[in-house]
């Protein structure tokens, strides 16, 4: 059995992977946009209060980030051998972005879009798991 960290190559990804990857770099342009521009013109619908020019700083600092990891992603979807490390990390952030995102919810700190998108999160992280277990080479 391969555990999923305990490896150092992969095997490349091909046809509905790298497809994969593509949508998951896709989906991380796509969120970063929509938590950009909501933030701006209509936080209601994030379940958030209107935020002031210094807290907008953490959102575009964190849809950089979003952003980062999608060109990862698609980075994955070119060449998985080479770029699996971020799909490695993706895992981690998807996990933990789903996770806060509902104890915020939970906790009435946000609204139900967040939880959605998140919800795209979760499943993208178990989705990048069996991913990396396939491609594993031990």
């Amino acid at each position: 059995m391969v555990d999923l960290f305990d490896f150092e190559r992969m095997r490349p990804a091909t046809g509905g992977d790298r497809t994969f990857l593509f949508v998951a770099g896709a989906f991380n342009f796509t969120a970063a946009l929509i938590l950009v521009v909501l933030a701006r013109l209509a936080p209601q619908l994030l379940g958030v209060d209107p935020l002031s020019s210094s807290q907008l700083i953490y959102v575009d600092l964190f849809a950089l980030l979003v952003v980062g990891f999608g060109i990862g992603y698609t980075l994955g979807g070119v060449d998985l051998a080479r770029f699996w490390p971020f799909i490695s990390l993706g895992v981690v952030g998807k996990a933990g972005v789903a996770a806060i995102a509902l104890v915020y919810f939970v906790t009435g700190n946000t609204g139900l879009l967040v939880v959605l998108l998140a919800s795209g999160d979760a499943v993208f992280a178990v989705l990048f798991v069996r991913l990396l277990r396939a491609h594993a080479r031990a």
